[in-house]
């Protein structure tokens, strides 16, 4: 069962690591980094977006799927889960659907959401969040960011 596989707490050798995407609409990447000492190797366990105090994808899968949406937006598809396209004067914009609202995405930014997801996977690897991911939980990132004071600071 997938609720199984939720974790209670964050193992002691995985960090959580807020990268800012988009710092006018509060758009950061939530990276689970798993170091392994024996192995001096660094492992991507996670990878979410949040948005505000709302986290927007769950899991890695969630990730992907809403990163395909930004990044074909132009097109448009009415059976997109996280988004929809929204024309006005000749502008194309996205427009990503939060639980309480929404907010638009302008092309430059999508195009900015997906550098920084490419940057963010640089010198890690992969193998461990498709065979393994860490699951976790809005309050388990919420109880580390402010934990670790990551929480609401200025930037």
């Amino acid at each position: 069962m997938l609720d199984q596989q939720i974790t209670k707490t964050i193992p002691s050798n995985v960090s959580l690591i807020e990268i800012p995407v988009i710092r006018n609409k509060k758009i950061c990447f939530i990276r689970a980094k798993e170091k392994v000492a024996e192995e001096k190797r660094s492992y991507l366990r996670s990878i979410l977006i949040i948005i505000g105090d709302e986290l927007i994808t769950t899991n890695f899968a969630d990730t992907v799927v809403l990163l395909a949406e930004i990044q074909k937006f132009e097109r448009g598809n009415k059976q997109n889960f996280y988004t929809s396209v929204e024309r006005h004067d000749g502008d194309v914009n996205l427009k990503l659907k939060l639980t309480e609202g929404h907010i638009y995405i302008s092309t430059v930014e999508a195009l900015a959401i997906i550098n920084m997801y490419k940057l963010s996977l640089q010198g890690v690897s992969l193998t461990r969040i498709i065979e393994e991911e860490l699951m976790l939980t809005a309050e388990m990132i919420a109880g580390y960011l402010n934990e670790n004071k990551m929480l609401n600071k200025k930037g």
